[in-house]
């Protein structure tokens, strides 16, 4: 299972043009300044990020446990798995984070001092 955390768009609209959209592009997104604004907004049924991306944009419905309002998964968005590894959806693919908090809780990788890290 992975985990999707977004930005609600009321959200979004006051962090303008910093937006999780520019991840990785022209100003760029600074994921950590922004985490307390995440919400946890599903879990898709797979631990592949690809096929969650897919899921996550076309369906199939019942692979998807809604918990909050959600939009298509998109770049800047952060997919924590259940092994520890958390993500977030890049231009092109999939970066690590090392440590992403979320309600009190770090969800983390084994460096959790990492930001940014190699493509998945």
């Amino acid at each position: 299972m992975i985990k999707v955390f977004q930005i609600p768009s009321n959200e979004m609209e006051k962090m303008y043009p910093e937006t999780p959209f520019m991840y990785g592009m022209g100003i760029g997104f600074n994921v950590k300044k922004h985490f307390s604004k995440y919400v946890h907004v599903a879990n898709i049924a797979t631990d592949d990020p690809n096929v969650a991306f897919e899921i996550g944009n076309i369906g199939s419905e019942d692979d998807i446990d809604r918990k909050a309002r959600m939009h298509s998964v998109s770049v800047g968005d952060i997919f924590v798995k259940d092994n520890g590894d958390v993500m977030i959806v890049a231009p092109m693919g999939f970066d690590t984070i090392g440590a992403f908090e979320y309600d009190g809780e770090i969800l983390s990788d084994e460096d959790p001092d990492a930001v940014y890290g190699e493509a998945v």
